[in-house]
């Protein structure tokens, strides 16, 4: 099993989003035996998730702005101590734009976990800025609330997309240890090339090739060896990798997938994939990064 040593660090503000996810960052740090961080970022150019404790002033009340963190974060503190009084908290109010606060925070922990902001016109869930920022330049996971897990009574799975880059096995390691500490089913999806012709009714779909099945059990044989308590279920779609996986996650606890390497301009965004679940997905998904120059 992995070894968690860093605390788990959750983006703290006002939104219900955020309280969303101080509930689930504080029942994984639970889970993996560690400390919860709260932080909250104030006095930058931009607000976390739209902070409004000192947005009416013209220019901003750094003070008053401080001492409502203060509050805000101690609030935040007494809940996580009474839902799981088990987990050590620490608490930091930090004058700085939130999305770099939080990227800096990354560098010292285990697992970061955001909020998304609210629910649009249509009502989907929209990924804020702040989210959207430190999901593609964070240095350690990275685990966004766009929609509550499915209940374990209701067998939700842990959804992972697996491709033939490198970088699948660090999103594989993440989500069979995640399935193990959580009791959960793990359900591996590997996107082969759409079938356009089936695509434009012009004939049946038609399956992926066996090699496609193979190479799927072949990247999971070592996982189930090491994890023989996951109930893993695994299966090739022929659509496009957004499309499939945020069908697959519809309800489910956790989708885990993995975007590319935090450095020259590709940390500056999200990869397709990576970005379109976190646009699209209703459930938790957690996006990890390959190492620079390992894809």
């Amino acid at each position: 099993m992995t070894v968690h040593r860093m605390p788990v660090v959750v983006g703290v503000d006002e939104s219900d989003g955020a309280d969303q996810a101080l509930t689930w960052a504080a029942e994984e740090a639970r889970s993996r035996g560690v400390g919860l961080r709260l932080v909250c970022a104030y006095g930058g150019e931009f607000s976390y998730a739209g902070l409004t404790l000192f947005g009416n002033f013209p220019v901003p009340d750094l003070a008053g702005a401080g001492k409502a963190t203060a509050d805000l974060l101690a609030k935040a503190a007494a809940r996580v101590a009474e839902r799981t009084p088990e987990v050590e908290v620490v608490t930091e109010a930090v004058e700085d734009d939130a999305a770099q606060a939080l990227i800096e925070e990354s560098a010292n922990a285990s697992l970061m976990v955001l909020g998304s902001r609210h629910r649009g016109g249509t009502g989907s869930v929209v990924l804020g800025s702040v989210s959207s920022a430190v999901a593609a330049q964070a240095a350690c996971p990275v685990v966004v609330l766009r929609g509550p897990a499915g209940l374990a009574a209701e067998h939700a799975q842990v959804v992972v997309g697996v491709d033939g880059r490198p970088s699948s096995e660090k999103v594989l390691a993440f989500a069979f240890d995640y399935a193990s500490r959580h009791a959960a089913p793990l359900h591996a999806v590997l996107c082969w090339h759409p079938d356009r012709l089936a695509e434009m009714k012009w004939r049946a779909q038609q399956p992926a090739p066996a090699e496609a099945e193979a190479w799927l059990s072949e990247a999971l044989a070592g996982w189930r060896e090491r994890y023989p308590d996951v109930t893993v279920h695994s299966g090739v779609e022929r659509q496009h990798p957004v499309d499939a996986l945020v069908e697959a996650s519809n309800g489910q606890d956790l989708l885990v997938v993995g975007s590319r390497g935090r450095h020259g301009l590709t940390g500056a965004v999200l990869g397709s994939v990576s970005q379109g679940v976190l646009h699209h997905a209703n459930c938790p998904v957690a996006v990890l990064h390959s190492a620079p120059g390992s894809d």
